[in-house]
């Protein structure tokens, strides 16, 4: 066999086994040096080799959550894992470490975050009090069992009544903690806000931009305050964030408990259905407390219906003292049972819908059931008239 043929040969050999053997079979470095040219055409053609930005990695929409992280991170709350050799060469290379890409990684944030929190203790009395109702006043962000806890606890320090925001929640039908009230040893803490403002900046809507119901704008403008607030706030010591807090109180919000300690203006306050007066230092308090906001006193069990607004039918609860409507048959608070009603003589209880009846309704004014059979004492029975139809 000739030299000229035998080198042909030999090309046709390498051509074809080169499509078939691993590319493991030879070394990194070859394969980066024979095909420079090769990935500089395909980077200015736009193909698919060509190197893609970090941009689109490490994107959130808000950028008081990536300032946010960023405080993380130089704090020491997000530990960058040593940056891998991208070139296999010893030479480094442009890698991309995990805290480049974590903006949005709920596995690597959730932890840094609580840290952080359970930190700083302090900086919740700090917060903004406007801005924590306007984020919880519209429920729960998720259905979460300590996000759900954190959020409940928030709500008691901004004095957010729970059962009216539980009554408006979109996640009220799939919640088995609806209405729950937490214990008044379960204080509010940095790490519920903490909680919270992950839950909505690593929300999947905000994300990916997708539509939002309606009113969530104003949520998401208070969280970007609050994540903006704690960015500031966690730059000074524990010691110099708690006395900034004792000065830089604003008079209107370290002058609120003093205008609801005040006599006169306790008593200018239009008062609600179900809020009562104390009779020892006659402050007015809302239906919701079972103590006096002022002086501690306990609500009195017995009051005056037409002091505390009451119709007829309305009961107070024997567990928790709270005031429920006459369509009530469990505690909206506790969820006790009704005790039984006291009856006029005569009067009756639907047993479709539970309406409350005259003696002289012999049918429901509600739902338009017949009067139980029951119901008619002897001692009644000649008094009143029966339809011939009936009998």
């Amino acid at each position: 066999m000739s030299p000229t043929k035998f080198l042909h040969f030999g090309t046709a050999i390498s051509r074809a086994t080169s499509r078939s053997l691993s590319p493991l079979l030879f070394p990194r470095r070859f394969f980066i040096n024979c095909s420079s040219s090769t990935t500089l055409d395909s980077a200015g053609d736009g193909g698919v080799d060509a190197p893609q930005p970090h941009s689109s990695l490490i994107h959130h929409p808000w950028p008081e959550w990536i300032s946010f992280v960023d405080g993380l991170k130089a704090k020491g709350y997000l530990i960058e894992p040593p940056s891998e050799d991208a070139n296999g060469d010893g030479s480094g290379g442009d890698a991309v470490t995990p805290s480049e890409t974590d903006y949005n990684d709920m596995n690597v944030l959730k932890d840094a975050c609580l840290s952080f929190a359970r930190d700083r203790h302090d900086i919740l009395e700090s917060l903004s009090r406007d801005d924590i109702q306007t984020v919880m006043k519209d429920g729960c962000p998720n259905l979460f069992r300590k996000v759900v806890n954190s959020a409940k606890r928030l709500r008691a320090y901004v004095h957010l009544d729970e059962g009216e925001v539980c009554g408006t929640c979109n996640l009220r039908g799939s919640c088995d903690r609806a209405y729950v009230i937490m214990k008044e040893t379960e204080a509010a803490r940095t790490v519920d806000v903490a909680r919270i403002l992950l839950a909505y900046a690593l929300d999947p809507l905000v994300l990916s931009g997708g539509d939002k119901a309606l009113g969530r704008e104003h949520v998401e403008v208070s969280i970007r305050k609050l994540l903006s607030e704690i960015s500031e706030l966690s730059e000074e010591p524990i010691e110099a964030a708690a006395a900034v807090k004792a000065d830089t109180k604003t008079p209107s919000r370290k002058e609120k408990p003093s205008k609801l300690t005040n006599d006169a203006l306790s008593k200018d306050v239009e008062m609600k259905r179900g809020d009562w007066m104390c009779s020892k230092c006659k402050f007015m308090n809302f239906s919701r407390n079972i103590h006096c906001l002022k002086c501690k006193s306990k609500r009195p069990k017995k009051m005056n219906v037409e002091e505390i607004g009451m119709k007829k039918g309305d009961w107070i609860c024997p567990q928790c003292e709270f005031m429920n409507f006459a369509s009530k048959k469990e505690c909206l608070r506790c969820r006790e049972h009704r005790p039984k009603r006291e009856l006029s003589p005569g009067e009756w209880e639907c047993p479709s819908c539970d309406f409350l009846n005259y003696r002289r309704n012999m049918m429901c004014r509600n739902c338009n059931c017949e009067r139980p059979k029951q119901e008619i004492s002897a001692e009644n029975q000649e008094r009143l008239w029966e339809s011939p139809t009936e009998r």
